[in-house]
């Protein structure tokens, strides 16, 4: 109640569901205000006794909570701890870190997550490979991970693959585990757009069938 409104401060579009996606995938607790999903702009007070605007609920915008947010909220327990949170920086093509872009993995279960938003109305292109510096609990030292670190890839030749799903657009991808550890990942977002990707495993291609997929799409 001591805040503005969701709508007021982000909006309805992307920056408003890239927010709303990454408080549902760090960890901690997400908190939603009333009317939030709704859309509503009224700014609730504990001291009104009821609402002074006549506000009808955005169907659109309840839809596309469901679609995006609502399933991750389901899987909070993926995202919710701390032991496993890599925080990356994002290197732009110059070779600069994007602070505009927030990147971050988590890994539960035996299987990992990624996270990126651009969060700036600028179309951001770069890599996520190390993670930003954190202190080690048992050394007391600072110390980095590469993102495949992160989501424990573990294999260093052609017969290892990564498959990630992404969590928007419902397809899944590969990269090979030796590509993704030497080079790390590459994005392209356009202004406050965002990927969410789930359910990273990596996979060990008995057969040679994987590697005709991949040799196929590319």
């Amino acid at each position: 109640p001591d805040e503005e409104t969701a709508v007021h401060q982000f909006g309805k579009d992307d920056k408003y569901f890239g927010v709303c996606i990454m408080m549902s995938t760090l960890p901690g607790l997400p908190m939603y205000g009333h009317g939030q999903v709704e859309g509503y702009t009224e700014k609730y007070g504990m001291e009104y006794r009821r609402a002074k605007y006549n506000e009808q609920p955005d169907q659109w915008l309840i839809d596309r909570h469901y679609r995006e947010v609502f399933p991750l909220v389901h899987r909070r327990a993926e995202f919710a701890e701390v032991e496993n949170f890599l925080l990356y920086d994002f290197y732009a093509e110059n070779g600069h870190v994007n602070e505009n872009v927030f990147a971050y993995s988590n890994y539960y279960n035996n299987k990992g997550s990624l996270i990126v938003f651009n969060n700036k109305f600028a179309t951001a292109k770069g890599w996520v490979k190390r993670s930003a510096a954190y202190k080690d609990k048992g050394s007391g030292q600072l110390r980095q991970r590469d993102v495949h670190e992160g989501l424990r890839v573990s294999g260093n030749y052609n017969k290892h693959f990564v498959i990630l799903r992404d969590h928007v657009a419902g397809l899944d991808f590969m990269r090979q585990s030796r590509d993704l550890q030497s080079r790390g990942l590459y994005f392209e977002l356009e202004a406050f757009k965002y990927r969410v990707f789930t359910d990273i495993h990596e996979v060990y291609d008995v057969d040679g069938s994987y590697q005709a997929i991949y040799d196929q799409i590319g």
